[in-house]
């Protein structure tokens, strides 16, 4: 699995969150400790872009579909990057970034909680909303 140098991704969300904070008097020095945390939080290796994918459960009336979820993950060994959740009328709507190594699990998982499942490649996704 490729790998994304973990500078890059300390310098890359450094320059996202003063793009944020701009005008709200944050320092540089805090916002780089902010960040500096957050990645100590982070397991030492990330997955590269190309082997990201974004995986969308949906399921009717499943309000701890995400956590389901991810705790079940996390017992099968795959390390979920992100998860979004949102309700669609009476559907709840997860998202979850993970390693391509994961989606056979998360397919079984799908199964197991009901839910459908969509997936794209996080490259996709990102050409899709940008």
């Amino acid at each position: 699995m490729g790998m994304v140098s973990r500078e890059s991704v300390r310098q890359a969300l450094i320059q996202r969150v003063s793009r944020k904070v701009s005008g709200h008097g944050v320092t540089r020095r805090s916002i780089e400790g902010a960040v500096d945390r957050v990645l100590a939080a982070l397991p030492q290796e990330l997955p590269s872009r190309s082997d990201v994918r974004i995986a969308v459960l949906s399921a009717p009336s499943s309000p701890d579909l995400a956590s389901r979820a991810r705790r079940l993950l996390d017992r099968e060994g795959v390390q979920v990057i992100d998860v979004g959740t949102a309700t669609a009328g009476r559907h709840t709507v997860v998202s979850i970034r993970l390693p391509g190594s994961g989606v056979a699990s998360l397919q079984r998982i799908a199964a197991e909680l009901g839910a459908s499942l969509s997936l794209l490649d996080d490259a996709d996704a990102r050409q899709v909303t940008a």
